[in-house]
């Protein structure tokens, strides 16, 4: 059907599919398993589609299940889809350290990038800072702590996506020494290998498992600005230290000038997040009593003096949830001795289409805060209180994509693919070489035998032809002298009978 329709026109129509559809169209045949699988395809799909999904990672259940829900953005927060990790992770769940055009970023014993809408995963390779036998994991002794923070996202020039990771040795957080920059390192799709550049690292101390937000080219962090050489001093010299994906360098940004040299203990006092490709900060150290949350906006993005305040929102809310939910139950078994409708919001977590502002409401509760009527609504997503899970929730906004399809990836199972009959990945030319030779090879000794058992055959139909045909003579001349014998004494017989009449 497709070599009657224009390119452009099949093109057309296999990006109004969804997402299950187009993985379901490569198993057509050559040319459109090609087409979806090319780089400008994969593109022209991403370019299609919006930011109109939200994407929730949340613990729960006895034991603890990890588990990643897509929701649509409208009213009711209606489900989309439900995706299983499928990897193993030895911690108690991965950290999910960003998100950017459909693909996650997750790090725990390994890290990975993962397309949760095609099923399909890629490992990143053993960093070079590692400081554990088993995995880049957090470590304390009797030096100081070994902790990293991470940052993904996507250079737009290069058409790559990478992953920085800034890695704290003991050094740095020790009282009693020289405050040192930390070791970074950079992870490349393109070239899938970790390359260090530790060179451009800057003089800044950054808190744990607090990853980078991703905005307009750079990741960003909250971080501390130390001396070189000198002891370490308390978090009180705020900074925002981003890094420029497509430079690949360190670039500070000045705060509004009221949180510069505000102290900071447990890392959320301020929290960067993004809203429609703007780059936002939360301030929950506003006044003696930490009541209230600031809500600032950059109005343009690297102009210092074009930082806004919104609006202030009072930290304590009432939940409006329905009786004998998951939320009831879950709040009566935590927390028998508060008031069932009392919480509080911690940070914010994503802006909605409409506005409202999702937010981790008691350190584990997902809600939405509308700033013009200031009503929050409990939206049915609990994440399991207690540690080692109490930071699992993660919300953010996602579109569907295919990233990761025209890569040989670690992993593809499951969902689409399966119901896809598997789709096959690409090959390298060397391997695609051999296994072309080798079925040549096959086909010549198939054709060789072949030709074998016919000439076999042949001769062996030859031999019994001839046996038959020499015993259906041999058969037929016993049978003419049968028959000449009893002709012989026939005609004798009628010869002797004649003579006997004619005596008589």
């Amino acid at each position: 059907m497709s070599e009657y329709l224009p390119q452009e026109l099949v093109i057309e129509i296999l990006l109004r599919l969804p997402i299950s559809s187009i993985l379901g169209c490569t198993c057509v045949c050559k040319s459109w398993y090609s087409l979806i699988n090319s780089p400008s395809f994969i593109s022209t799909h991403l370019n299609r589609n919006q930011d109109d999904h939200i994407l929730v990672r949340h613990c729960f259940g006895n034991p603890n299940k990890e588990v990643y829900g897509l929701f649509f953005d409208n009213e009711n927060f209606d489900q989309h889809s439900q995706f299983d990790v499928p990897f193993e992770c030895h911690n108690d769940h991965f950290n999910v350290e960003g998100s950017c055009n459909g693909l996650l970023c997750l790090s725990g014993d390994l890290f990975y990038l993962w397309n949760p809408f095609i099923r399909k995963s890629l490992e990143l390779p053993e960093p070079i800072f590692i400081f554990q036998a088993y995995g880049p994991f957090e470590r304390t002794d009797l030096m100081g702590d070994f902790y990293h923070t991470l940052g993904f996202g996507f250079d737009s020039v290069t058409n790559d996506y990478k992953v920085v990771r800034i890695v704290h040795t003991p050094f740095v957080r020790t009282v009693h020494g020289p405050f040192v920059s930390p070791n970074v390192e950079l992870y490349k799709l393109s070239t899938g290998a970790w390359q260090d550049v530790t060179p451009v690292a800057p003089f800044y101390e950054f808190f744990p498992w607090i990853p980078g937000v991703y905005v307009n080219g750079a990741c960003h962090w909250i971080a501390s600005k130390q001396k070189p050489g000198q002891f370490q001093t308390a978090r009180d010299n705020n900074r925002i230290v981003l890094f420029d994906m497509h430079v690949e360098t360190f670039r500070e940004m000045v705060l509004p000038s009221s949180l510069v040299h505000k102290v900071r203990y447990y890392g959320y006092e301020i929290v960067l997040f993004a809203s429609e490709g703007s780059l936002c900060l939360a301030d929950s150290l506003f006044g003696d009593d930490r009541t209230r949350i600031d809500i600032w906006n950059m109005k343009r993005y690297g102009d210092p003096g074009s930082w806004v305040k919104q609006f202030s929102i009072h930290r304590k809310i009432t939940c409006s949830a329905g009786d004998g939910d998951i939320f009831s139950m879950l709040h009566d078994e935590f927390f028998p001795h508060e008031p069932y409708n009392a919480s509080y919001l911690m940070k914010p977590m994503a802006v909605r289409k409409n506005g409202e502002i999702l937010f981790n409401a008691n350190g584990h509760i997902l809600v939405s805060y509308d700033p013009a009527t200031k009503n929050t609504k409990y939206l049915g997503i609990c994440n399991t209180p207690y540690e080692p899970f109490g930071n699992a929730l993660y919300v953010h906004t996602c579109k569907v994509s295919l990233i990761l399809l025209d890569k040989r990836a670690n992993y593809c199972a499951g969902g689409p693919c399966e119901e896809s009959s598997n789709l096959p990945t690409r090959e390298p030319k060397e391997f695609i070489k051999a296994k072309c030779k080798r079925r040549l090879l096959l086909g010549l000794m198939d054709k060789s035998k072949m030709k074998a058992k016919r000439l076999h055959m042949i001769k062996w139909k030859g031999g019994w032809r001839k046996k038959f045909i020499k015993a259906k003579c041999k058969r037929r001349l016993l049978v003419g002298l049968m028959d000449k014998s009893k002709m012989k004494a026939k005609r004798l017989h009628m010869i002797k009978r004649k003579n006997t009449q004619v005596s008589g």
